[in-house]
Order: structure tokens, then sequence, then C-alpha cells
């Protein structure tokens, strides 16, 4: 398979104020979206990415990471959250506009792999910036939202 970028969905649109759904199939579609998404991140220098980005309302996103390179994150819920920092935030969804936003310093998510395996993973700096980030977006969050 070749690369395959998608479309980034733009603000204002309304598809990216939609709550996202529940995956519950983990076959070649979502393999194939969650290769897409990734194809589209690199094309875009972007640092993570939501399925409903490219128009598809599932609680699936990719996130890259100090230490593990990317990670990609299906049905993903947050568990735990520590610490505060501020720090500038931009989005693919909202270009050239970018805010000081305050998220949490270290995170702990559990989530589903592509093949439907749970796991747990803590992130900390800029990879719990970019988690928080994303699951703002499953939830049809925006960090402009965020903004003080």
């Amino acid at each position: 398979m070749g690369m395959a970028k998608r479309t980034i969905i733009k603000e204002p649109n309304e598809v990216l104020r939609k709550r996202s759904k529940e995956v519950t199939e983990f076959g070649a579609r979502l393999h194939q979206l969650l290769d897409d998404m990734r194809d589209t991140m690199y094309a875009t220098a972007g640092v993570g990415i939501a399925a409903v980005q490219v128009g598809i309302l599932f609680r699936a996103c990719l996130v890259t990471t100090d230490d593990k390179g990317i990670i990609e994150l299906v049905n993903p819920v947050l568990i735990k959250a520590m610490g505060k920092k501020s720090g500038e935030e931009g989005c693919l969804s909202v270009p050239n506009h970018h805010g000081m936003i305050i998220r949490p310093t270290k995170v702990t998510v559990r989530a589903q792999d592509r093949n439907g395996e749970y796991f747990e993973h803590t992130f900390e700096g800029r990879g719990a910036v970019c988690v928080c980030h994303e699951l703002d977006h499953l939830d049809g969050v925006l960090f402009i939202d965020r903004l003080p």
C-alpha cells in the first residue's frame, strides 16, 4: 500500500464538534484508517491526529511521544492526570492559530490497540499535552475552546 493522505477537516466545521463513537470492529477498515491517519500526520508535520480530523467519527487517535514514537490509541480513556503546565498549542484543524493552554504534565491512558487488545500507557511532557489535545477532539472540543 502506498501513502494515503486524507484531507484534514478545518474549523469551522460542525463535524469537529461532534462526539466520536466507540470503535467496535478491529479489522481491515480500522487498520486502513490508522495507516492513513499516520500518513496524513506525517504529510502535515503534525504531532497528533484524531479520526474526526479526517472526517471519521471514531474514538481513535495517534500521539507522538518522546520515548516510544507514535502510539495508536483506540477508545482511549484518561485514568490519571497529574501536574499542570501552560504551553503553546496549535492544531491541524485550526491553521495559523496558536495559544497558551494549561494541560497536565503527566497522564495515564487506558486504550485498545488496532487489534482490540487493552493496554495502559503513561505519557509525560509533550506526549501528555498531545494526548489531552487528541482526547478533546474525540469529544468535539478544540484547543481554542480552552483558551483563557
